[in-house]
């Protein structure tokens, strides 16, 4: 308790109307109260205890689309960066993060013992062994594209503006697009294109048709 002389010259008491001397209570001349239990931790300890029942209360607001809710959400944000920033999330309880990302394929093969032996294996062998496995490694894998045929089950429709059916149809005779272009065509000349067509491409998917098509490319 601190006391404090009336500067009018007279003395009184805070709250007691006889007089007397002036007496103001200060927090940090206080004993702590044995209730308290703030008091008891540290000052960090506090502080993350605060922000973790901060960021339990924000998870109990409904999720509105208004301005407050906006800020609401930016502070929450912000109170989990400074509880990462002061040490981690150690204190926190379960449901107050989201959980951790999935390990990526590097981690996956470091924990496989199966992928472990091997490139441990491959570590152990001579710079000349080791580009004889990786030029074995190449050429297999062009003999299997070999195998499989010339971009066959491949849609590069999705990777080439080229192939695309506007593009397609442009690159054809301006004749035959004008032919094309018609509300009726005979039915037996699309018969006729049709079969000539699928006769040529399921022997050389990858070529060219000009007999018919007069292709510009």
């Amino acid at each position: 308790m601190v006391a404090l002389e009336n500067p009018d010259g007279g003395s009184e008491a805070a709250g007691d109307a006889r007089g007397g001397r002036r007496t103001l209570h200060f927090p940090g001349c206080l004993p702590n109260l044995a209730g308290s239990q703030v008091k008891r931790f540290s000052a960090s300890k506090r502080k993350q205890h605060f922000i973790n029942q901060a960021v339990r209360n924000s998870d109990l607001v409904p999720k509105a689309k208004g301005r407050k809710s906006l800020q609401r959400l930016e502070n929450t944000q912000y109170l989990l960066t400074l509880l990462e920033t002061d040490g981690g999330t150690s204190g926190l309880e379960d449901g107050d993060l989201a959980p951790p990302a999935a390990p990526g394929i590097f981690a996956e093969a470091c924990n496989n013992e199966t992928y472990v032996e091997v490139w441990n294996d491959f570590m152990n062998r001579s710079g000349e062994e080791q580009e004889r496995v990786l030029r074995f490694l190449e050429d297999e894998g062009k003999s299997k594209a070999r195998r499989r045929g010339p971009n066959r089950g491949e849609d590069r429709r999705r990777e080439d503006p080229a192939y695309t059916p506007g593009e397609c149809f442009q690159r054809i005779n301006r004749r035959l697009r004008a032919v094309l272009k018609r509300t009726r065509i005979p039915m037996e000349t699309l018969e006729t294109w049709e079969e000539r067509l699928l006769r040529f491409f399921s022997v050389s998917p990858q070529a060219v048709y000009t007999a018919m098509l007069d292709n510009r490319c």
